[in-house]
């Protein structure tokens, strides 16, 4: 068997020894990792700090990075002057990332294709995202038909990530063992969420900055979903068995 280094980017198939294990659900998180919007949520940050007379600095996008929403918006007032509202805060740059990606939807590279491949071996998708449900529900509109049988949003009311509730929620969604399942991630407390549920994790290092490296149960790093296949998910599962 070939195993891969999960301290580098990699993407590639290899050979199993045992019989192809496919996942029995695959669950997204959105931003960062089924989408590129992280550019979408640095401007929206940006703009609102700099409309409430703030100084926006580089390190807002990195901090902000998998949190909370109620987390996102305590990093942002940080930056800005006098007290504004939590809810005006959150009206502003949820109102901002909606309009973006509505106008352009941001695919990961590959994520489309790799939906539709799922979608055909008859394996259910499920977003698990921190996001606003007017948020995840427009990206999962916006997928191809059928691509996802439910999502997970930042307003179900469970504790947020890293805690496992999130990809609990999920695999209860697709009424399958969290362990039989495999999880798309991109920040630490989704690695570790995604982990700690059991599931086997993959990060997805395509649009974290150069040089950040996370740590985290992973079983490889990849940048992007191109020419990913059935083979290279079942890998992956035989990868986070032999971890686990």
């Amino acid at each position: 068997m070939t195993f891969f280094d999960t301290t580098t980017d990699m993407q590639a198939s290899a050979v199993l020894d045992t019989p192809a294990k496919l996942p029995a659900a695959v669950f997204w998180d959105m931003d960062g990792t089924l989408i590129d919007s992280e550019v979408y949520w640095a401007a929206a940050e940006q703009y609102v700090i700099e409309r409430h007379d703030g100084t926006f600095s580089d390190e807002v996008p990195l901090r902000a990075r998998g949190q909370s929403t109620p987390r996102l918006l305590e990093i942002v007032q940080e930056y800005i002057p006098q007290h504004v509202d939590a809810e005006v805060l959150r009206s502003e740059i949820i109102g901002y990332v909606i309009d973006r990606e509505r106008e352009k939807p941001c695919w990961a590279t590959g994520a489309v294709d790799l939906l539709n491949t799922l979608s055909q071996a008859g394996i259910p998708n499920v977003i698990v995202s921190a996001s606003p449900r007017a948020m995840v529900d427009n990206m999962a509109k916006q997928a191809p038909a059928g691509a996802f049988v439910g999502y997970v949003c930042g307003e179900d009311g469970l504790a947020a990530k890293p805690d496992p509730a999130p990809y609990l929620r999920a695999a209860e969604i697709v009424g399958a063992d969290p362990a039989d399942c495999l999880v798309f991630e991109d920040s630490p407390v989704g690695l570790t969420s995604g982990g700690a549920c059991g599931a086997t994790v993959v990060a997805i290092t395509g649009f974290t900055p150069e040089g950040v490296v996370f740590d985290g149960p992973q079983v490889a790093n990849i940048k992007d979903y191109v020419g990913l296949g059935l083979d290279d998910l079942a890998n992956f599962m035989e990868l986070g068995s032999v971890e686990n």
